[in-house]
């Protein structure tokens, strides 16, 4: 099947909140791009410490994370600006080991309302909405609104 690349447009989150105060230039919010890989495994959109440094996210919390080589502690970071294909989201990120390069998992995926097309190797708007950028935000069992 082969292995799905995407470019990603990262910025510091509170960077953009400190520019639209008037307290930071918009010359002056940290930014970086990067290739990732599509990894429908992952959850969060994981990058490697050097590009959080870059970021200058700060360290929130640190959870443990099921890997393919057992469960391991990863630290999770302040919020970051995702941009892929022109749609934008807000997220926490997760730091991957050094060796690992930046995935972006399944959580962005869906909040971005796109999906893999293997054939392609590329990601693309959900077919099932006709390519609009569409959140689900409902809650489907049956018995909940009666």
């Amino acid at each position: 099947m082969g292995k799905t690349y995407q470019k990603v447009i990262l910025k510091n989150f509170g960077d953009i909140l400190k520019n639209k105060e008037g307290i930071l230039k918009k010359g002056k919010i940290r930014k970086v791009e990067v290739d990732a890989i599509v990894d429908t495994g992952a959850a969060y959109l994981c990058l490697p410490p050097k590009v959080i440094e870059n970021l200058g996210l700060l360290h929130t919390d640190t959870k443990p994370v099921k890997t393919a080589n057992g469960i391991v502690k990863r630290r999770i970071f302040s919020v970051a600006a995702i941009t892929i294909n022109g749609r934008t989201i807000q997220m926490d990120v997760m730091e991957n080991d050094g060796t690992t390069p930046p995935l972006i998992g399944y959580l962005v995926l869906e909040e971005m309302d796109f999906v893999v097309e293997p054939r392609s190797h590329k990601i693309i708007p959900n077919p099932a909405n006709d390519g609009k950028w569409i959140v689900d935000c409902y809650y489907s069992e049956p018995d909940f609104w009666s």
